[in-house]
């Protein structure tokens, strides 16, 4: 029987096995998006909803409210893709420890889904933190963080994307003060960027306080739930620090109609500040997902907020730009200089 190389022509030495096409290894010293499947350049991420919940199980709340809970991994995945064929194309997942993460699922959904997936590191809100850092100093705290920043998740080797902190309503309680100085601490060592949770959209120029008094500069901070908070002069002193505003509760008719908030986002883009809002629909029950059962789903920011955003006065580029350009910004990790 004829050698194989000679019956296809080959020379002494070449082979049908593929050469070897590993990818130079990516510089982490360079601005980067950390997805769960590795580090991407900010420019592939695409329209993203930068505050979401893919799995979660909020111990603090799952008995009495087992809607909050989302645990089915092939449920989320669908809703993934239902996301991904309306144009999304990058989604994070704000789902902290102490609200449930799960990193496992999140890896086996990021190998199958046609999006890119973000997780992250920190605290959510004392309710949800209180029994994870009681007793730990603001030194502790950020530990865990800079490591689930830098080495991975629970052995999986998975990274965070960014930090997260929380405060209640009208007050930030002693806990909510050491996970936002954490939080601020391992910013400062690894560049990720901070988003937080306020309740109602309270609390948000203290929380920029807090942040900079521990050295973090208020560009690299995401104030979340804003639009529960529909006042203009408020919302632009949160603007004039330099944070983002994030309006991540859109679709959510119990927490107001879209087209007020669609109306408010031109305002502060007419108010010159475009380049600092965020627009995500923070859906973390299963009423709320398709591939649950529910309604509107992930889709709602595309195929229906974006025309509701044009209908306010926006053009289509600066539609893009809360889709696409801010929140690659936003979630940059980025070593200061």
């Amino acid at each position: 029987m004829e050698d194989a190389r000679e019956v296809f022509g080959l020379d002494p030495g070449e082979s049908f096995d593929p050469e070897d096409l590993d990818e130079e290894p990516f510089d982490l010293g360079t601005p980067h998006i950390m997805t769960v499947t590795g580090p991407i350049d900010p420019g592939a991420l695409g329209v993203t909803l930068h505050h979401e919940h893919v799995l979660c199980s909020p111990q603090a709340v799952a008995r009495e409210d087992p809607d909050a809970v989302l645990d089915d991994r092939h449920a989320s995945l669908a809703e993934l893709e239902d996301f991904y064929s309306a144009g999304g194309r990058a989604l994070l997942d704000a789902s902290t420890a102490d609200y449930g993460r799960d990193i496992r699922g999140m890896a086996w959904i990021a190998e199958r889904a046609p999006v890119h997936l973000i997780v992250v590191t920190g605290h959510h809100k004392a309710l949800h933190a209180t029994p994870h850092i009681e007793g730990k100093g603001v030194d502790d705290v950020a530990a865990v963080s800079v490591r689930e920043l830098t080495e991975g998740i629970e052995g999986t080797g998975i990274k965070a994307g960014a930090v997260k902190a929380g405060t209640s309503l009208h007050t930030i309680l002693d806990i909510e003060k050491t996970a936002l100085r954490a939080a601020a601490q391992a910013h400062l060592e690894t560049g990720a960027p901070i988003t937080t949770h306020t309740e109602q959209g309270t609390m948000a120029l203290e929380q920029i306080a807090i942040l900079r008094e521990e050295g973090v500069d208020p560009s690299r901070v995401i104030v979340g739930h804003l639009d529960r908070r529909l006042d203009e002069a408020y919302l632009r002193q949160v603007l004039e620090t330099g944070a983002f505003a994030s309006f991540d509760q859109v679709s959510k008719a119990a927490y107001g109609l879209d087209e007020p908030k669609a109306a408010m986002l031109k305002c502060l883009v007419d108010a010159g500040h475009a380049s600092q809002l965020l627009v995500s629909q923070d859906l973390a029950r299963k009423s709320l997902l398709r591939a649950y059962g529910g309604a509107p789903g992930w889709v709602y920011i595309l195929e229906r907020f974006s025309l509701l955003l044009m209908e306010a006065g926006l053009d289509a580029i600066t539609v893009r730009q809360l889709l696409v350009d801010n929140p690659a910004r936003a979630l940059t990790i980025r070593r200061a200089a």
